[in-house]
């Protein structure tokens, strides 16, 4: 009785099965078996010329304009008026004043379709 696959075939896809097992075998051994890498310095304070510290920078800008309250009667922006102590001011809804946009104007009426 002859089999499906020739003896040299048969020998070909042990050969190629058992050397895949050993490359994966190799692989989770180096995986779980190594010293894990060193802390990358682009998310570190110190790092002064590396390739994320303009996007850090940015973000903690954002953070901390977004942090501003306008006591729900203003907005702020990153790039609009300045306050006084030299951090984005709130720029004040239409009859609302003040640095934190909480003082009301008097005799102020707003047009409510606009």
């Amino acid at each position: 009785m002859e089999s499906a696959f020739p003896t040299a075939a048969r020998l070909g896809l042990h050969v190629l099965l058992y050397s895949s097992l050993l490359l994966n075998a190799l692989f989770v051994a180096h995986h779980f078996l190594s010293a894990p890498p060193a802390p990358s310095p682009l998310l570190s304070e110190a790092n002064n010329g590396g390739a994320l510290s303009w996007a850090l920078r940015a973000a903690r800008e954002a953070e901390s304009v977004a942090a501003a309250g306008c006591s729900g009667h203003g907005r702020v922006f990153l790039d609009g008026i300045v306050g006084e102590d030299g951090r984005p001011g709130c720029e004040c809804n239409t009859c609302f004043e003040g640095p934190d946009c909480s003082v009301r104007t008097p005799d102020c009426t707003v047009d409510a379709d606009r």
